[in-house]
């Protein structure tokens, strides 16, 4: 192959492969590198054209590929392009060398910078090679060892500026030794040094291996911080939190603290305040050392003090004449103060509690470690201080009572052990006064809980005043309270103390309360107890108290009644009846008796009220008012509420059956079953059950019960008048409603209570009050049954007043289903021939 075909074969993949490197070498350099990258890539792209068309002159059959072919105008051409390639490729290296100076500026002005930054930083940059020699030291390190650059150079670093061992016993020469020969485990450490003076410097070292430094030779560089002061402020800080652990519980409250916080500042007074009260006009002093002994209390006034700034945050360091800065206060005058530097206190909301200080007897210049370690101590006792406010409530929570503030029952059992104990080493007599407020239900249903509450508050500050400072009065829940009476000798002492005692107590609370305008009246019963007669243990005197306090209400209430051992009998019966009527319902003791509700003008029976009564198998026939209101006190009222529905619903249906024509039993409801939810539930699927009509069935409820939850009762009565059922409003008169009431519910008939009915035939405001509520029931389309009616005059009062529908035993007496359908089917009745009664 001739020899120029190969050398300019060769020459043209030269030039590709230098011009293909060229161009990818452009990606990412700057903008005046790419330029010179690329009058050098198409210097090179003309110098191949060149070579193509030279092989065109050795090989001329090639020649019919190129435009000129082998021609002189090709070798004009081939020059052409040669001179192009040496221009671009001269313009490409020409742009080199202000780049190079360039890059070389850079360097050295970053060197320079390098240089500025290590020799004015505020850190030691000390370079020193693996055998422990000093290379260099900045500007900084000379000044803080007391050593010149030259001074050190070539010195050990051990020995100089490192001791074998330090002033806490630590071999700093095995720490030199560790970091020398593997540097890259020891990056970060702390030790002691020792300046030219002798004085000690803890520094924070950081240290790097480097590989080529000083003529190329390996070598180390460490950056240090000197951390002198932070270690006072980690040294003085463990010495104060060890006081401060070491004081927790004990009576001074932080005291051993106030003695650390002066000696670590030298002072002679160091201490702590909070506000004395909510006023935050005095400030009370919890700890103070005054440089002999610790004084643990103190009020001064804050007004014109340095606490009063502190705490405001106008000042916080005085360091002279704090005196002449505070004239008016006598504490600085009097101590003979020079300086003074303070501190908040603060809770984790922020607010200001208290202020911590130190002062002295001269000038005070402290360095901003010593500041530093006021305001970490602050927030330290800031912090121990809300701790034990945190613990006092919760043990305030756990002990008193949220509302009213008096000991709860949990505290009241501990002191009432306490007094007993007390009472039976000393041969003494304790008291307990079990008090119960009568009728306060309705004043929550007349004002609603709120206002309940603020009566039950102002209770509590009336028992309060009543006792003497040794006694307990404590709230054990609801409207219930107790009095614990202790340290009587004699029973004659004692009963003359819970006499006088009870009688106060029951003058007092019956003084009216005032509650948003409005003057409330409520009395109290009370039950007493005495130890060790009525029991020794305190279970069973808490208990024998509240069978007293019942029998007081049994007896009218708004009294005191002394315990005594036949009312356990009392209350045995009663627990035994609530036992015996659980199982009534199953045994199938209950019974519906009758009573029917006339209009005395046609004669006709309008309906009947079933009325409750319990078959005893030991008592006989018990009334109501003997065991409905422990019904509705254990929550039985609700399943004998149901077996009342369903049993008249059958009674309805047995009497169409039998053709009789009583077209509608009323029954009562109770507060219990309007509380339940499944109330209407019961009632539509025992109608359904038995085929009636909800028209047939009256429920009768009491006017209190309408107060009591409007927000819930009114709604529920208007779905059951939805459905069909008839309301009558029972006992009207005797609770705290007005007819303004009734226009909340679809209300068919009004009950007259039999109280007002039985006074008609007295002289009084009755015959007055009778009238005008059937005149305004009459307006308002509200049928009224008079009940309780007894005697004929009661009759013609009742009738003259145009009340012609009425209930009592004047019509009849209660009866079973049977005599109801005699009394029905009977033509005349003793009342319309003018009997006396049934």
């Amino acid at each position: 192959m001739n020899i120029n075909l190969i050398a300019n074969i060769i020459l043209v993949l030269v030039a590709m492969v230098c011009a293909g490197l060229l161009i990818r070498k452009t990606s990412g350099i700057s903008p005046e590198y790419k330029a010179s990258w690329l009058n050098v890539s198409f210097g090179m792209l003309c110098a191949n054209a060149g070579l193509i068309l030279n092989l065109s002159r050795d090989f001329p059959e090639l020649s019919s590929f190129y435009l000129l072919g082998p021609t002189e105008p090709n070798l004009v051409v081939k020059t052409l392009f040669y001179m192009l390639a040496m221009g671009l490729v001269f313009n490409g290296v020409r742009q080199w060398y202000p780049l190079i100076l360039s890059v070389q500026r850079n360097s050295q002005r970053k060197a320079r910078l390098y240089r500025k930054l290590v020799e004015e930083a505020n850190s030691i940059f000390l370079r020193w090679g693996v055998d422990g020699n000093i290379i260099s030291i900045n500007r900084y390190g000379e000044e803080l060892f007391g050593y010149s650059r030259q001074q050190l150079v070539d010195k050990p670093v051990l020995g100089t500026i490192v001791e074998e061992v330090d002033s806490e016993g630590f071999n700093l020469a095995e720490i030199i030794e560790d970091i020398r020969c593997n540097p890259d485990a020891h990056a970060n450490n702390e030790n002691e040094n020792i300046t030219r003076d002798g004085r000690k410097v803890w520094i924070a070292w950081r240290n790097a291996y480097i590989d080529a430094g000083h003529d190329d030779k390996p070598e180390l560089l460490s950056i240090g911080v000197d951390m002198t002061e932070r270690k006072r402020v980690e040294n003085a800080l463990y010495a104060l939190a060890a006081s401060i652990s070491n004081a927790r519980g004990k009576e001074n409250v932080l005291g051993d603290t106030m003695r650390h916080l002066a000696q670590a500042y030298a002072s002679k007074y160091a201490f702590y305040a909070v506000y004395a009260d909510d006023s935050k006009e005095t400030m009370r002093v919890r700890a103070l050392w005054d440089g002999e002994k610790l004084i643990t209390e103190g009020i001064y006034q804050l007004s014109g003090t340095p606490c009063e700034d502190v705490l405001s945050g106008k000042v916080c360091l005085i360091e002279r004449d704090v005196q002449q800065r505070y004239p008016k206060d006598d504490v600085l005058e009097n101590w003979h103060v020079e300086s003074y530097f303070g501190a908040a206190l603060k809770d984790s909301n922020g607010n200001a509690i208290g202020a911590i200080a130190v002062m002295d007897v001269k000038p005070m210049r402290l360095p901003d470690w010593s500041q530093a370690i006021l305001h970490v101590f602050a927030d330290r006792i800031s912090g121990e201080l809300e701790r034990r406010n945190a613990e006092e409530n919760i043990y305030q929570l756990a002990h008193y009572d949220v509302l009213t503030g008096l000991p709860n029952r949990l505290l009241f059992h501990d002191r009432l052990e306490q007094a007993v104990a007390h009472a039976k080493r000393n041969d003494q007599y304790v008291a307990l006064l079990f008090l119960d407020l009568d009728r306060f239900k309705h004043v929550n249903d007349s004002i609603g809980h709120a206002g309940g509450d603020m009566l039950l508050k102002e209770v509590a500050e009336r028992l309060r005043s009543c006792v003497r400072e040794s006694d307990t009065v404590a709230r054990t829940g609801g409207d219930e309270f107790i009095v614990l009476l202790s340290d009587f000798s004699t029973d004659k002492q004692v009963l003359q103390a819970t006499s006088e005692l009870s009688e106060k107590l029951v003058r007092v609370i019956a003084q009216p309360f005032y509650i948003d305008s409005l003057e409330f009246y409520v009395s109290v019963s009370i039950g007493i107890t005495v130890f060790p007669q009525d029991g020794t243990n305190i279970d069973f005197l808490v208990r024998n108290a509240d069978i007293a306090m019942y029998h007081a209400k049994d007896k009218g209430r708004n009294r005191s009644e002394y315990y005594h051992a036949r009312m356990n009998e009392i209350a045995e019966k009663r627990s035994r009846m609530e036992s015996e009527l659980r199982t009534a319902v199953s045994r199938n003791e209950l019974r519906l008796y009758y009573q029917p509700v006339v209009d005395v003008i046609t004669g006709e029976v309008m309906w009947f009220e079933a009325l409750l009564r319990w078959q005893h198998p030991r008592l006989g026939l018990v009334l109501p008012d003997e065991f409905v209101g422990l019904a509705e006190e254990t929550g039985l009222i609700v399943p004998i509420g149901e077996w009342v529905i369903e049993q008249v619903c059958r009674q309805l249906q047995e009497w169409q059956r039998k053709g009789v024509t009583i077209d509608a039993l009323a029954l009562n409801l109770s507060m219990r079953q309007l509380e339940r939810i499944g109330l209407v539930a019961v009632l539509d699927r025992t109608t359904a059950d038995y085929a009636i009509d909800p028209s047939q069935i009256i429920l009768e409820i009491t006017e209190s019960m309408l107060m009591q939850d409007p927000e819930r009762t009114v709604p529920l009565l208007k779905v059951l008048t939805g459905r069909g059922f008839r309301l009558a409003m029972d006992d009207f008169g005797t609770g705290y409603s007005s007819f303004g009431q009734l226009s909340h519910v679809e209300v068919n008939s009004l009950k007259i209570d039999r109280s007002f009915v039985a006074q008609l035939e007295k002289e009084g405001n009755v015959a007055c009050i009778v009238p005008a509520i059937i005149g305004m029931a009459r307006e308002m389309g509200i049928r009224v049954v008079a009940e309780g009616v007894e005697t004929s005059a009661q009759v013609e009062f009742l009738q003259k007043q145009g009340c012609s529908l009425m209930q009592g035993y004047y019509f009849g007496f209660p009866m079973e289903a049977a005599e109801c359908e005699r009394y029905v089917e009977s033509d005349k009745h003793t009342w319309q021939i003018g009997s006396a009664g049934l």
